[in-house]
């Protein structure tokens, strides 16, 4: 469906936001504002990395940028889809689906069209929206930070399969942001030598837009270290309870050993000394005992347990 978007005052340039792009749409983009089918499959897939592209015919210019997914229960770990962008002339056009809507949600508040109104042209506009999705990816490696600290406070506890599935979902979703971060940086400085005639405070605005893409490249990678970190030392704690665990099993197999060894020689139907006398049960019982506990003894002074 195509929206034009209405600001608060008189603007030179015009916003139209497509949301899950139909054939129809389409047909009417390259009938009534020269899109090219290749843009259309750009804006199509969803697998589109993020790049930055002009066509030298249509003089349209079309970015294609990710923006963090949050977890579903379809799938529980953090990926990322992305939003396009392009700019023909005075009119931006904004491409997005179900997933990635609450990007432009947000800009139906009115403090946030305010902002938006301010812009002094369409490319003021398009960086005000990058600056914005940017946002985002901090938001997310936060929320990560928070889920990942939860389980810090339960490592020193019994930590069950359930926590190592999460843990497994931080480290994915880690992944993916990371992944999307560094490529929208690789369109970001793309930018800086587009055929975009950004004005002086667009600029700068790109500016503000590259250093927070670098902060998110930065917290994520911190986040990626400390989680790699916590998922060692549960690898380690698991690996050395179960050394804890075998030990113990070995030490008292081979305790309960000794009586099996005695009764079994002391059952046989064969003469054995210590065997005639009906008191010889509390003779091989002190044995027994003797020899158990000596091998206790023998195996706690080895570091045994």
């Amino acid at each position: 469906m195509i929206k034009e978007q209405k600001f608060l005052v008189e603007t030179n340039y015009r916003w139209y936001d497509i949301s899950n792009l139909s054939e129809e749409d389409s047909a009417k983009l390259q009938a009534e504002f020269n899109f090219t089918p290749d843009m259309i499959s750009y804006i199509s897939d969803r697998h589109e990395r993020p790049h930055y592209d002009y066509d030298t015919n249509t003089h349209i210019h079309l970015l294609v940028y990710d923006v963090p997914i949050w977890p579903t229960t379809a799938i529980m770990h953090f990926t990322a889809q992305p939003v396009t962008f392009l700019v023909s002339g005075e009119d931006i056009f904004t491409f997005h689906n179900e997933s990635t809507s609450y990007v432009f949600d947000e800009f139906n508040d009115r403090a946030m069209r305010e902002k938006l109104s301010a812009s002094q042209d369409v490319t003021e506009l398009l960086i005000k929206f990058l600056l914005f999705s940017s946002q985002y990816f901090q938001r997310a490696v936060m929320q990560l930070d928070v889920e990942r600290n939860k389980l810090d406070q339960k490592l020193s506890d019994n930590i069950n399969n359930k926590d190592l599935v999460k843990l497994s979902n931080i480290e994915k979703g880690l992944v993916y942001l990371a992944s999307s971060i560094q490529t929208n940086l690789m369109m970001l400085h793309s930018l800086k030598i587009s055929e975009l005639d950004f004005t002086k405070q667009a600029h700068e605005r790109l500016d503000d837009v590259l250093i927070e893409a670098n902060q998110s490249a930065e917290m994520v990678k911190i986040s990626q270290q400390v989680t790699q970190t916590l998922s060692a030392t549960s690898n380690n704690m698991m690996n050395n309870n179960l050394n804890d665990t075998m030990k113990f099993l070995t030490v008292w197999s081979l305790v309960l050993t000794i009586p099996t060894i005695l009764t079994g020689f002391y059952g046989m139907n064969v003469s054995l000394p210590v065997g005639h006398s009906s008191s010889d049960w509390i003779t091989i019982t002190v044995a027994m005992i003797f020899l158990m506990g000596w091998l206790i003894i023998l195996m706690k002074r080895h570091h045994f347990f």
